[in-house]
Formats: structure tokens, sequence, C-alpha cells
């Protein structure tokens, strides 16, 4: 029986050896999968808010946010930070905007919001027609002009600077 254990313990070892060129032949894999998901993941990164603290990057979204509207032709009426938000172990940053224009320029800006470069949400949106300095909407339309639209919108993204569970 000598030469029986060591025949079986030739075989285990075989097994092993066979099982651990299998792990290292995934390995190649392993790291390639990593290696596209941390691609993956900085490319989503430059998608956040730009920012190091929650007042930078409120800041730019708020500019950002004026952008698009200017691009898109509405008028800017109220503009407000809201409070910061911890997502996960992320932080969220919004802003909620008063605006004034019409419904081609209202598409236009929630499509610059929607596809722009910046990952964001529109998390509320409220449209009013209402008539200028009070003018009744009947008024206006009895003159063949559309009222202009009142909207509120608050717009939500993710900051890229320190996640929330880093800061002290």
């Amino acid at each position: 029986s000598y030469t029986a254990r060591l025949e079986a313990t030739i075989e285990r070892d075989l097994q092993r050896i066979a099982k651990m060129q299998r792990h290292q032949a995934r390995t190649d894999q392993v790291q390639e999968r990593v290696q596209t998901l941390e691609q993956r993941f900085s490319v989503a990164q430059q998608q956040l808010v730009p920012g190091e603290t929650p007042t930078l990057a409120a800041g730019n979204l708020q500019a950002h946010i004026q952008t698009l509207a200017d691009q898109s032709g509405l008028q800017i009426v109220t503009t407000q930070v809201m409070r910061e938000d911890t997502l996960g172990s992320f932080r969220k940053t919004a802003v909620q905007m008063t605006f004034r224009g019409d419904t081609p320029a209202l598409a236009n800006f929630l499509s610059g919001v929607e596809y722009g470069e910046w990952l964001l949400t529109v998390s509320r949106l409220e449209v009013r027609s209402m008539g200028r300095h009070g003018v009744s909407v009947r008024r206006v339309r009895s003159q063949g002009k559309r009222p202009p639209l009142t909207i509120t919108l608050e717009v939500e993204g993710i900051m890229q600077g320190i996640p929330a569970s880093n800061e002290q």
C-alpha cells in the first residue's frame, strides 16, 4: 500500500494543479473585467456634477442649468439651491428654478437636461399658463397671443467630489 497511497496523493495533487491552472486562466478574465468596470466607472464619474464640496457642486449645477435655460430661450425668474442629500456613498445636490417661456423652449430645455453630458434628473416639474403681470389668460388669448408658461422644476445630480463616507 505505500504505492497505492503514493498514487492517490499524486492523483490528488494533479487535480489540485489542474484546478489552480483553471483559476489562473480565469485570473486574466477577471482582471480584464475589473479594468472594464474601472473604465466604465471613470466615464460615469465624468458625467457627475463637478465640485469637491456640496457648495461648489450646487453652484456648478446652477450655472449649468442657467446655461441650458439661456440656450433654450427660457427666462429665469427665481433660483434656489436645495439642501444636499446623501445617496449611498455619494452626495446628491439639487437646484429649484422657475422660468418663463413657451412650450418649444421648455421641450428644448428638458431635452438638454435629459441628453446632456451630465447625468441629471428632473425630480419635480410644474407648468402653469399665466398672463403677464396678472392679466387673465382669457384676455391674452382673445388678443391672439399665447400666454407664457411659468415652469418650476427641481433638477438633481450626483456630485463628483469626495463620497459622503470619506468626509469627516
